[in-house]
């Protein structure tokens, strides 16, 4: 039959709600978020968590996470390692860990800078705990995990283990980061027995007893590993009450045969065991090792080979077994407020060239846009010197020069002026350039109109060069080339949704948060449902308009085009509710695990722990009764059985 009764569905939400009783333990207030006891992971709300996600170089690639955080939440992960360093800025580092938040996974930040090096483990806590870092992490210590140094040290012996990581973690404490903290083991993280003798003595000696270790089982068949192994080792560490994460795995070590790595083994043992795992990695950009690439352009689409095995179809795969905790499917925290840059940067959108550029992606205009999650990269390895060139417009008097550089940073450079372009001055010169922020003070005021940054050594000699951007400080003395005026270069679409039911509460809090897609652009209604779409080219005819949020049925309108007006303030686009979000998945029906997901919240009010945001349908700040009438009004519908809507004017 097409519906089922609100009777049937009314028994089979209390039938729901008698039987939902989560493995949790009571939430311990002297937290702000994530906490070990035991061997298991809980969240704030006492729900236990195994952390099942993928590693993903975002300082290296898209540091700000965008877009493959999407991406990898499409697989079901509840957490992504976010791989980091110290030359990533405060406002970069809140970006990265707020995107994944925003993807409803568990953030989890490690430092790369220690690899291999024990002596440089304080140098990684130095980091965290610098103030302007340190109010970071705090700020999303609700659902954060640190990961102090990823796999410090080769040969470290038990007695300096535990005397590092003993300092390690004394300093993060008492600089008041209460989060979990992973430890990876030494040997390059493939160290387990380094983790068996060595855990228990520093949970003992953590103030907070809130401590995750990590193991890399790059473990080959060359170096003598196998199944077995693996089997013996998960076993020892459960056995033994071991809070044990598999931090970082593959499929191979190289590509022969004797490279293979048992992850199936891996898969599956984690699973049974209840131990996390978190393969690497993501992709691309996996040199020489390509193969480990689990995706080829950083999307679900493109995931292949064992990457598709480890997310998608493996019975233990990611998909088939990765919980997301409630509360990080609830409403996320507001975005970070980006700090402007200075006023007065003369350099910014002029006309800059390059020596060369990586690729289309990574041209010479992203240095001078303004906009810090762009950036130029020349191309990698093949050239010693490579310049990026800056024309103010006119001459100007120059006495300052900041530059941004990300991790592909000169270590040697010049900043050389010129007047019109043929004759250069070397204004300063760096022979020890250490990356980061580099605010250059000049020796003097020098007359320009051209800027070029020229560098000549790189921090990688198999990397290019790099700079998220260039500011150039001073005065004007010239007459500066105007700036044209912008020409609209497209129409708008605008238009208003609404919730299809009727009751008092159908006014602002859930008219608000609709997400409305149309090709790449986006927004976002306020709170009377209304809606504006900017700039849409006039090229684009007949194009889907897609309007989406958690709890509510997506619905898609076809044949959109740029100008139109989608409904009105007295007939708008009406969304039906019920299809709530699942492991952060929207199935696109309103079925059975809508009402399961709403069970689970049933009674709770927005002050409880079980609250669910998504399952109060009406917005009046409890889960009820009147949320399963609204739910079963539309009970067994797909996004495909929206009716044509007729609402479009032109």
């Amino acid at each position: 039959m097409k519906k089922v009764s609100l009777i049937l569905i009314i028994t089979l939400l209390m039938t729901a709600v008698f039987y939902s009783f989560p493995s949790s333990f009571a939430a311990d207030e002297q937290y702000p978020g994530f906490k070990v006891k035991g061997r298991f992971l809980y969240d704030k709300n006492g729900e236990k968590t195994i952390l099942y996600g993928v590693n993903k170089m975002i300082i290296w690639m898209d540091v700000d996470g965008v877009p493959s955080y999407e991406e990898i939440a499409k697989t079901g992960a509840n957490s992504v390692r976010i791989v980091w360093g110290i030359s990533g800025t405060p406002e970069k580092l809140d970006k990265a860990i707020y995107n994944c938040r925003l993807n409803h996974m568990i953030p989890i930040i490690e430092c790369h800078d220690a690899t291999g090096e024990w002596s440089k483990l304080q140098t990684v806590v130095d980091y965290w705990v610098r103030p302007d870092i340190l109010e970071v992490l705090k700020k999303h210590q609700e659902y954060l995990i640190v990961n102090i140094a990823n796999e410090c040290g080769q040969t470290v012996s038990d007695a300096d283990y535990r005397a590092g990581y003993k300092l390690a973690v004394s300093r993060m404490r008492t600089a008041g980061i209460h989060v979990p903290l992973m430890i990876d083991a030494p040997s390059y993280g493939q160290g387990i027995d380094s983790l068996q003798a060595n855990g228990p003595y520093l949970i003992e000696n953590d103030p907070d007893q809130n401590l995750l270790f990590s193991v890399h089982m790059w473990w080959p068949l060359s170096w003598g590993y196998s199944d077995q192994k693996v089997k013996d080792e998960i076993k020892q560490s459960v056995d033994m009450n071991l809070p044990l994460v598999v931090g970082e795995f593959g499929h191979q070590w190289d590509e022969t045969a004797q490279g293979a790595i048992p992850y199936k083994t891996i898969l599956e043992q984690c699973h049974l065991n209840e131990v996390g795992y978190l393969p690497w990695e993501w992709g691309p950009g996996n040199n020489p090792q390509t193969f480990l690439d689990m995706t080829t352009d950083s999307t679900f689409a493109t995931l292949q080979g064992w990457g598709k095995e480890v997310c998608i179809t493996n019975p233990h795969s990611i998909k088939n077994i990765a919980v997301r905790p409630k509360f990080m499917q609830e409403d996320v925290p507001p975005p970070p407020t980006p700090t402007p840059y200075p006023a007065g940067n003369m350099a910014l959108n002029k006309t800059i060239e390059s020596s060369t550029n990586q690729d289309s992606e990574f041209t010479a205009k992203n240095a001078v846009d303004g906009n810090g999650d762009t950036r130029w990269a020349s191309v990698s390895g093949k050239y010693d010197t490579e310049y990026i060139k800056v024309d103010l417009g006119s001459v100007s008097d120059i006495n300052r020069v900041v530059i941004y550089w990300e991790d592909a940073y000169a270590t040697q450079y010049k900043i050389l002026t010129s007047a019109d372009g043929s004759s250069w001055t070397t204004a300063y010169q760096q022979y020890n350039g250490k990356g980061g922020l580099d605010e250059i003070k000049l020796d003097k005021t020098y007359s320009a109109r051209y800027v070029k940054v020229e560098c000549s050594q790189k921090v990688n000699s198999e990397w290019g060069y790099s700079i998220w951007e260039v500011l150039v400080y001073g005065q004007s003395v010239g007459t500066p080339t105007p700036t044209p005026t912008p020409t609209p270069n497209g129409k708008t679409i605008s238009g208003y949704v609404r919730p299809d039911f009727d009751s008092t509460t159908t006014s602002s809090p859930v008219k608000a948060g609709f997400k409305v897609e149309f090709g790449s652009l986006s927004a976002v209604t306020d709170q009377n449902g209304a809606f504006t779409l900017n700039d849409v080219p006039l090229t684009i005819v007949a194009e889907p308009l897609k309007v989406s949020k958690d709890g509510y049925l997506t619905r898609v309108i076809n044949g959109i085009n740029a100008g139109d007006k989608i409904g009105s303030i007295n007939s708008p686009l009406e969304i039906w509710a019920g299809d709530i979000a699942v492991n952060g998945v929207q199935d696109g029906s309103i079925n059975m695990s809508d009402v399961i997901a709403l069970a689970k919240g049933f009674n709770a009010v927005s002050t409880d722990s079980k609250y669910i945001a998504s399952c109060d349908l009406n917005k009046d700040n409890s889960i009820n009764m009147s949320d399963v009438i609204i739910l079963a009004k539309h009970f067994n519908m797909t996004t495909s059985n929206y009716p044509a809507f007729t609402g479009v004017t032109r």
